[in-house]
């Protein structure tokens, strides 16, 4: 059943301590808003051999954390956290969400169930079971091996195909393909991303499905069925696929109220029953809602600190630690928008009079980052590789207006008069 934000009952009557598993590239989210709100905290390291190439460059203890506890093996490291009397256990990324799920049946503290995790980690698992349960999903198989794709895809025959890391929380930006060449070319890089960020070499191979596409936050409680959608994000793609923009919805909004409804019945397939989860989420015409991915872990966000409202580890803390989650305030009063710029050709370089133009825009929050005035630009391909992106808050018109006005700067000449 769903709740509405101030109906999450109270858990605990006081600061207690949270273990925070794997809280790699998290910016010490997890740490922050566990800590603001009174709460002890341990890190939950993996031990050197059992990081991915990704992560090697950790120390086993984690920066921040007043207490690391490196895992040593389950009993040893439950003996650890129960001396600690440990009264959370929570995934600070998406290497933590097996390890997080185990701890927390083993010291008996709310979780999720183990015979499930695997829904939590892969995309085309996550796909089967939906399908299986009768709701829209994404047709996907994964393999390691780049010819089972090609006969799948001879096998299925759609116009397009989705080409990423089988595991949901690799951040490398998925390709989209037609041609067996594409898939192949597209299926090697995958796999390397996946390789290096999570140490394994499943590639998923989806069908496409066209349409805009949805970031829905969410909270679960203890209970069974106790489900929360804290925030969503109206993502804008161009048709190369580069990011343009990603909007708070309105929640009151006929699209939002779809999509909420939508992904409580996704968190009841996939076995999440308690803490966070993550969805994309593409609407297609025909079909409606279709899940393209799903991640069990809050993920901190750029844009937290300039509109704490919809910060999804804050809100997942809240849910958890405190009397109730409290309510969000309304983003039909105050708009929220993440912008990237994109470099349209190599060679190309930021104009700094313009770039000072944009920088005084009123709605303008904060500069996530901007490359250097005049230092020659690649072609923006994906996210990684925008020159800028900013976040703009304000009256929703007023964000609209000068969203339009940065996007008119860069074809008047924000690139021009630099390229070479």
């Amino acid at each position: 059943m769903s709740r509405t934000p101030h109906a999450f009952p109270c858990r605990r009557p006081a600061p207690g301590t949270v273990a925070v598993v794997a809280p790699y590239g998290d910016d010490n989210g997890h740490l922050r808003e566990y800590s603001r709100l009174g709460w002890n905290c341990v890190a939950v390291a993996l031990p050197d051999h059992e990081r991915p190439a990704a992560h090697r460059d950790h120390t086993v203890h984690i920066p921040g954390y007043p207490t690391t506890v490196v895992y040593s093996g389950m009993r040893r490291t439950l003996k650890k956290l129960a001396a600690r009397q440990v009264d959370l256990v929570v995934a600070g990324s998406g290497l933590g969400v097996e390890l997080a799920d185990c701890l927390a049946y083993f010291l008996g503290l709310p979780g999720n169930d183990l015979g499930t995790t695997f829904l939590r980690t892969n995309r085309a698992v996550q796909a089967t079971a939906l399908g299986d349960a009768g709701i829209a999903s994404a047709a996907s198989m994964y393999s390691t091996d780049v010819t089972d794709a090609l006969r799948w895809a001879d096998m299925v025959r759609f116009p397009s195909y989705v080409v990423a890391a089988a595991d949901s929380s690799v951040t490398a930006h998925p390709a989209v393909c037609s041609t067996p060449d594409g898939i192949t070319t597209a299926w090697h890089r995958a796999r390397r991303a996946a390789q290096h960020q999570t140490g394994s070499g499943n590639v998923l191979l989806q069908q496409h499905v066209p349409g805009p596409q949805y970031l829905v936050q969410t909270i679960s409680g203890s209970v069974p069925g106790e489900h929360l959608v804290s925030a969503i994000w109206a993502e804008t793609r161009t048709d190369t696929q580069v990011h343009d923009r990603s909007e708070l919805l309105d929640r009151c909004g006929p699209r939002s109220r779809a999509l909420s409804l939508y992904a409580q019945r996704v968190l009841s397939v996939l076995g999440i029953d308690h803490g966070a989860a993550r969805l994309r989420v593409a609407w297609c015409e025909q079909r409606g809602p279709v899940l393209l991915s799903a991640r069990a872990f809050a993920q901190s966000s750029p844009a937290d600190d300039y509109s704490p409202s919809v910060s999804h580890i804050a809100a997942v803390a809240r849910a958890a630690t405190t009397a109730g989650f409290g309510r969000a305030s309304a983003s039909r009063e105050r708009a929220v928008m993440r912008v990237s710029l994109a470099a349209p050709v190599d060679g190309c370089a930021l104009d700094a009079t313009l770039l000072r133009t944009i920088s005084t825009l009123p709605t303008l929050t904060h500069i996530i980052h901007f490359a250097q005035p005049g230092r020659p630009l690649r072609k923006t391909l994906d996210r990684a590789s925008s020159p800028g992106e900013l976040v703009l808050t304000g009256a929703a018109r007023a964000v609209e207006e000068d969203y339009r006005l940065i996007r008119s700067i860069e074809q008047v000449g924000l690139y021009e008069g630099q390229c070479r």
